[in-house]
């Protein structure tokens, strides 16, 4: 499936109300799955866990869209956060109230992100996870737009090696290097915030 041509952020999110464009729909899923997924293995559920979760939020997302008032101004991922934490939330309390640990589930690590005063914490932690998802994916839509000399040598800056030592390696001069990581650079900053304008 191809997503060269994404939906702008508003047009996107205002198709999904139209439960029967499937289209939009399916846009929506392949970049919001993800993160909520990444979202839920970061607060401490397993794969398991996680996986479930992701599938009862997208349900919950899909019945509500319709309902929302899309404010460009607002980020939409905030609501998505706060529909996942409130779903994580409603999981753990039943698990633990099925295994009659309540009191010590409450002190556990899980509940480091789902107390009430722990907001700040949770909205720190999927904002910085945002950011880590959407450089991921700028930097997988751009790769296949450049060269894979060009890509290879970025991703061996990031990795930690040196500029002369990926020259001596790739037997390609030094200054080239430099180049490709400022194009690299470039190209992925812009994907970042296009990314960022459309599905924030």
């Amino acid at each position: 499936m191809s997503h060269e041509s994404l939906h702008t952020r508003h047009t996107l999110l205002q198709k999904i109300c139209d439960r029967h464009d499937d289209r939009a729909w399916e846009d929506f899923v392949y970049y919001y799955e993800k993160y909520i997924y990444v979202v839920c293995r970061r607060i401490h559920l397993d794969h398991n866990e996680a996986e479930e979760l992701v599938q009862q939020v997208m349900i919950k997302l899909w019945k509500k869209i319709p309902e929302l008032k899309f404010d460009k101004t607002k980020r939409f991922r905030g609501w998505v956060a706060q529909v996942t934490r409130n779903t994580v939330i409603d999981h753990f309390r039943a698990k633990k109230r099925r295994e009659n640990r309540l009191e010590k589930a409450y002190d556990s690590e899980h509940w480091a992100y789902y107390r009430e005063d722990s907001v700040p914490e949770f909205e720190a932690l999927v904002e910085k996870e945002w950011e880590n998802y959407l450089v991921n994916m700028a930097l997988q839509n751009i790769k296949a737009k450049v060269s894979e000399k060009m890509s290879s040598v970025f991703l061996e800056l990031q990795k930690g090696k040196k500029h002369k030592q990926i020259s001596d390696e790739k037997e390609m001069p030094l200054n080239s290097v430099y180049v490709y990581q400022k194009r690299m650079t470039i190209k992925l900053k812009e994907e970042i915030e296009r990314l960022n304008k459309e599905l924030g």
